[in-house]
């Protein structure tokens, strides 16, 4: 009987010790474990507490896409062209000079004997199309206006994988709406930045690509699947410069 109970407290004092004990020498082993270090790893009492630290991660992103939309929504302009009171296409561009010169794609103003204008918030401008480029498809437009807040455009080509994100304008219920789509990038070729985006052509056809510094990579359009590409921003600036 006596070597029953000298067995029993044995066994509850081992387990207590290693309770104790184990953690302590087997936490610095695990902390250099390089798929483990993804986790946090915290005793406390008699319970293990794994936390995958990802939340920061989605908020740093929300706060960045908020800070970008800010930066760029009043540089967007919607992009018409007309004959007499009928609108024969209408589309998206931003702004590039404080001057009045907006870029848009060639498609919005290439309807000919078309009047074209310019919208932003609530004011309407006519535009006189400057140039526009049969290779790249973009089109310089010019309106009477100065002071005008501008896009920034990114110093150097994305990366295959970056993160990129459009900004855009719908009609919603009540009137227009803004709107996001993020992604990234699956392929530069030359001047020609492919993402895995989905959109409607008709919503995403001359608005910026972005980066997560806000900054613009490229001025998009959408493939007959759907999926947004962009010329990039290196082109643009050779377009606007020439």
């Amino acid at each position: 009987m006596i070597k029953k109970l000298l067995f029993f407290f044995l066994i509850v004092f081992s387990g207590g010790l290693g309770g104790v004990v184990l953690p302590n020498l087997l936490s610095p082993v695990v902390s250099r474990i390089p798929f483990l270090q993804r986790f946090n790893l915290s005793g406390s009492g008699d319970q293990t507490v794994i936390v995958q630290k990802t939340e920061h991660v989605v908020v740093e992103q929300f706060e960045v896409a908020q800070r970008a939309y800010v930066r760029n929504i009043p540089s967007f302009v919607s992009v018409r062209s007309s004959r007499g009171n009928a609108v024969v296409s209408s589309g998206f561009g931003f702004i590039v000079g404080s001057d009045g010169s907006v870029l848009t794609r060639r498609e919005w103003v290439n309807a000919p004997g078309s009047a074209v204008s310019v919208v932003r918030g609530s004011d309407a401008f006519s535009a006189e199309v400057i140039k526009k480029s049969d290779e790249n498809g973009l089109a310089l437009l010019k309106i009477k206006a100065s002071n005008l807040p501008v896009v920034s455009f990114a110093r150097a080509q994305p990366g295959m994988g970056m993160p990129v994100f459009i900004l855009g304008t719908k009609q919603g219920v009540s009137g227009p709406v803004h709107f996001m789509n993020k992604g990234i990038v699956k392929s530069v070729d030359g001047v020609l930045i492919e993402t895995n985006i989905k959109e409607d052509p008709a919503l995403a056809t001359g608005i910026p690509l972005l980066d997560f510094n806000g900054d613009v990579v490229g001025i998009t359009s959408v493939n007959s699947s759907g999926y947004v590409f962009a010329i990039s921003a290196e082109a643009i600036t050779n377009f606007l410069r020439n």
